[in-house]
């Protein structure tokens, strides 16, 4: 598969974002699509990853402004079908890009599951602090200093 991975700017992106959340998230993680669904005029920024052949969405992120100098980083999904093909990495990737590109940011931060912690210290995030449950799994708070901009 081939996949493509854009910032979102339109309802109908930001529909197949919640697509893809309603598939990868159960009610009792949260998940609540009536809540989200007008997020596109929010201080909250989505992406999607889209199979190119179907143009379907198949991942997302999102990235809230935390403080004047973090953004967090939430809700990172992607279809079970796509694991392990480097989507996590390509949406990863797409986000820092625009964030270095169209904000002031300095860090981004976000909550990692425990056992999903090695696949952000590859994308060079540094946990910080003790791990806690959340959502009934155990995480732990991790952060990534942004490149100096030019």
């Amino acid at each position: 598969m081939s996949y493509i991975v854009r910032f979102v700017e339109t309802p109908e992106d930001l529909a197949k974002c919640h697509d893809v959340r309603l598939k990868v998230f159960s009610d009792e993680q949260g998940y609540d699509r009536s809540v989200e669904i007008d997020e596109i005029d929010s201080e909250c920024l989505h992406w999607v990853a889209l199979d190119t052949t179907t143009n379907q969405g198949v991942g997302t992120a999102r990235l809230y402004k935390y403080s004047p100098t973090v953004g967090k980083v939430g809700r990172v999904a992607v279809l079970s079908s796509t694991r392990g093909s480097g989507l996590g990495r390509l949406i990863m990737e797409a986000l820092e890009k625009y964030v270095i590109e169209h904000t002031e940011l300095d860090k981004l931060a976000l909550s990692s599951q425990v056992p999903r912690k090695g696949f952000y210290e590859k994308l060079g995030y540094v946990a910080s602090g003790d791990e806690y449950p959340d959502e009934g799994q155990p995480h732990i708070y991790m952060e990534k200093t942004l490149p100096a901009r030019k």
